[in-house]
């Protein structure tokens, strides 16, 4: 008769690695999770020019995003979560928005601590950011501030043209490509209507005056 005694043991192995497997997934799907939430936070205080809750939020994101990094290091193959894959992305986002905000230098892929696709993805996110953010310094008739944004807006894009990468590396690139074009496109009508529209008060007010 057979003897299925290895087969036993090994099984049980198995069964160990699994729900090990199983208990990393769910804790990457938590931290994953959290990270969105609190880099959207984050860009949200910015916003409302919360500026310390705003950085309160995006550490937060940082300390999740840093486990994160320590259950790939064990099993890389867990990153197959796509959801991993957005959270990155999302930091990348909010990190680099602080940057713009505070006037910095961007931080480079190796400081975030992400993968070379989420940096990509969340340059390409941080241009709809940034036409927001331009536009919220129109509605606050600040046209020179806005155009500042949008010159980096326009930056961000050309240096996004040198970059061409087949669909199966990174699949959403083109598409976000293709939507940042359309947003600095739309942001620079917007400026040229709000400059215009500029010149032609300061105009009259110096026809008032004489």
């Amino acid at each position: 008769m057979v003897n299925s005694t290895n087969f036993q043991n090994s099984a049980s192995e198995i069964e160990g690695r699994l729900l090990k497997k199983d208990g990393i997934r769910d804790d990457l799907l938590k931290l994953s999770r959290q990270t969105i939430k609190f880099a959207g936070q984050s860009i949200e205080s910015f916003h409302r020019n919360n500026i310390e809750e705003a950085k309160t939020k995006l550490s937060e994101a940082k300390t999740a995003i840093g486990k994160i990094n320590s259950f790939l290091k064990e099993d890389q193959k867990t990153f197959n979560l796509g959801i991993v894959g957005v959270a990155m992305q999302e930091y990348v986002e909010a990190r680099l928005f602080l940057d713009v905000i505070e006037d910095r230098n961007l931080s480079n892929v190796e400081e975030l601590e992400v993968t070379d696709q989420a940096y990509l993805l969340g340059i390409a996110d941080l241009i709809g950011e940034l036409r927001r953010y331009s536009l919220e310094r129109l509605v606050e008739g600040d046209v020179t501030k806005a155009k500042y944004f949008y010159n980096i807006m326009k930056e961000l894009y050309g240096t996004f043209l040198q970059i061409d990468f087949g669909k199966n590396l990174i699949p959403d690139l083109r598409r976000k490509k293709d939507t940042a074009r359309v947003l600095v496109e739309r942001t620079l009508s917007d400026l040229f209507v709000a400059q215009q529209s500029k010149n032609l008060e300061e105009k009259l007010q110096e026809m008032n005056k004489n």
